[in-house]
């Protein structure tokens, strides 16, 4: 977040895994060592933890859970632990949870869920047919954005008011 740091994913050690970098290209760590494809990762808002996804199940290539380390490489949590694919996550500003997508019941029905970021319950945020994908937070937390397919089968943006929940995981007691 301060750019001084990146976090990529490459397979430069012989498999797909999360790596952070310099913003001038050096000092290159290995932060994931698990067998996989470990992708898509993101700084947490204040720069001391990454999320990302991982494709690690051979009996279950589709299946991808949704992670979160330090940015050193210690201290992996395995958010999620569903049979589907869990991918796109997205902090909130606070960093006390993650928005992200997965798909329930077919590989077309994507829909948005919330998990706090020490893990714990899930909540479904949304319900409707079609692919809800691609959350992001605004910068202040109070709006989600998402695309959809959920009306015309075409893929439209929303954009709706966010309150957390009001459950106590998330509101940090």
């Amino acid at each position: 977040p301060d750019g001084s740091r990146i976090c990529f994913t490459s397979n430069r050690d012989g498999d797909l895994e999360i790596y952070t970098m310099a913003s001038d290209g050096t000092d290159v760590r290995r932060v994931t060592k698990a067998k996989g494809y470990d992708g898509g990762p993101f700084y947490s808002p204040d720069g001391k933890k990454i999320y990302f996804r991982g494709f690690r199940d051979p009996a279950n290539p589709r299946n991808a859970q949704i992670y979160v380390v330090d940015a050193d490489g210690t201290n992996e949590l395995k958010l999620t632990d569903t049979p589907r694919a869990n991918w796109a996550p997205y902090w909130h500003p606070s960093g006390e949870y993650l928005v992200f997508t997965a798909n329930v019941g077919d590989h077309r029905n994507f829909e948005l869920f919330l998990v706090p970021a020490k893990g714990g319950k899930q909540i479904k945020l949304t319900t409707d047919p079609g692919a809800d994908v691609l959350p992001v937070f605004s910068p202040d937390g109070k709006k989600l954005m998402w695309t959809s397919t959920r009306e015309s089968g075409k893929s439209q943006v929303f954009i709706a008011d966010f309150t957390p929940p009001g459950d106590a995981p998330y509101r940090g007691n």
